[in-house]
C-alpha cells in the first residue's frame, strides 16, 4: 500500500483545520517477558497485567511538584511523551515505584541513568504506557457493539472504515474485524490501526499470539479465523488484510476523517481533562454523521452534546448530524500520485 506525505495509509485524509494538538502517548502495552523475533515468527509470550510495582516510603509517594516538572521537561525529549497531559499524582506514583524497583534513590536518578542505558529507557518508556488487552475483552461490550454497530452497517453500506485509536497488540482492531466478517462476508471493511509505540505495533502486524492470550475467542472463531501454530496461533490473512498499522500520537499528530466507527477504549485514564478534551474534540470531527465513538464502559465524555456527540449506552456515543445534512468540513487528499 502507497503511504502518504504525513505517514497516514492513503485512505485517511486530514481535514483542513482538524485539531493538532499537544503529545501524548496512544495506548500503550504490557512488557513482553519474550517476544522472539519481531517478524513472521513472533509469538507473544506474556500480554497480561503487570506485576504491582515495589511501593517506596510513603512519603516518596507524595507529589513532588518541582521534581514532576523536572520529570516532565527531561521525559519529552528522551521519550518523546509530555507529561504534562497526565495527571501528576498517579504518574509520580508509577515513576518513583518504577525508579525504586531498578535501584534509583529517585525519578531524576532514573532520567539520569536511561539516557545512558538503552534497555532501561525502553523498559521506562514500556512503563509509562498502561494498556493491558485481549480478544474481545468485556464480552457485553462486544455484544453490544456487534448489535447496535456492526449489524446496522453492514445492512445499509457497501463499505465501511474504522479507527482502532491505541491499539495495542492489535486485539481490538482484529476483534472487530472478526465481527465485521461475520456479519457479512462481502462488505468492505478498512480498518486502520494505530498506537504509539512501534514495537508492539510489529506483533500486531505479525498477529501471532500465544495459546494463553487466547481465551477470549470462541472455538469457531478460533476455526474460521486463526491457524495453529507451534505454540499458538496466526491471525488469518483474511483478517489481517482488513486492519492496517500505523504509528501514530494520537495528541500529537493530525487527526483524520470520513471514518463510521471510532474505538478508544480505557486508553486515557491517565490523561488531563483538558487532553481528553481536545481528543474527544478530534474524534467528534473525525467522525461521520452518526458515526459510533466506542470508549470505554466505565469512561464519559465531558460536554458531549457540545462537541455533537449523543450518548447511546455506557461508553457508546453517536456523531449527530450537522445542520442541513451538510459535511462537517472539505477533506485533503494527501495519497501519494
Amino acid at each position: 500500500m502507497p503511504e502518504v506525505s504525513d505517514g497516514w495509509p492513503p485512505e485517511l485524509s486530514c481535514v483542513e483545520g482538524s485539531p493538532a494538538v499537544m503529545s501524548c502517548p496512544d495506548r500503550g502495552w504490557t512488557p513482553m517477558s519474550d517476544a522472539g523475533r519481531i517478524g513472521d515468527n513472533v509469538v507473544m509470550q506474556q500480554h497480561a497485567p503487570r506485576a504491582p510495582l515495589p511501593v517506596p516510603d510513603r512519603r516518596g509517594l507524595e507529589l513532588d511538584v518541582a521534581g514532576y516538572e523536572r520529570l516532565t521537561h527531561d521525559v519529552r525529549p528522551l521519550l518523546g511523551i509530555d507529561l504534562a497531559q497526565y495527571r501528576p499524582q498517579q504518574v509520580w506514583r508509577r515513576v518513583v515505584g518504577f525508579a525504586t524497583s531498578h535501584g534509583c534513590a529517585d525519578p531524576d536518578e532514573l532520567v539520569a541513568r536511561a539516557r545512558a542505558e538503552p534497555d532501561l529507557r525502553a523498559a521506562f518508556r514500556e512503563m509509562l504506557t498502561i494498556n493491558v488487552s485481549e480478544f474481545f475483552r468485556d464480552p457485553a461490550v462486544w455484544e453490544r457493539f456487534r448489535t447496535q454497530v456492526v449489524d446496522p452497517l453492514v445492512a445499509s453500506r457497501q463499505s465501511v472504515r474504522v479507527w482502532s485509536a491505541g491499539c495495542s497488540a492489535g486485539y481490538e482492531p482484529y476483534s472487530i474485524a472478526m465481527l465485521f466478517r461475520q456479519a457479512s462476508p462481502t462488505v468492505r471493511v478498512q480498518i486502520t490501526a494505530t498506537d504509539v509505540d512501534e514495537k508492539v505495533l510489529a506483533v500486531a502486524r505479525a498477529g501471532r499470539y500465544a495459546t494463553t492470550l487466547m481465551g477470549g475467542v470462541s472455538a469457531d472463531r478460533r476455526a474460521r479465523f486463526f491457524t495453529p501454530t507451534t505454540g499458538g496461533y496466526l491471525v488469518n490473512p483474511e483478517i489481517r488484510a482488513m486492519v492496517s498499522f500505523a504509528q501514530r500520537d494520537l495528541l500529537r499528530d493530525p487527526m483524520p476523517s470520513g471514518f463510521d466507527v471510532i474505538a478508544c477504549r480505557n486508553v486515557v485514564i491517565y490523561f488531563t481533562d483538558e487532553a481528553k478534551a481536545k481528543l474527544y474534540r478530534g474524534f467528534a470531527n473525525a467522525l461521520r454523521p452518526h458515526g459510533t465513538l466506542l470508549i470505554g464502559a466505565t469512561e464519559s465524555i465531558a460536554g458531549a452534546k457540545a462537541l455533537g456527540l449523543d450518548p447511546r449506552s455506557p461508553g457508546f456515543y453517536t456523531r449527530a448530524a450537522p445542520p442541513g445534512g451538510l459535511r462537517s468540513g472539505p477533506r485533503q487528499n494527501l495519497a501519494a500520485r
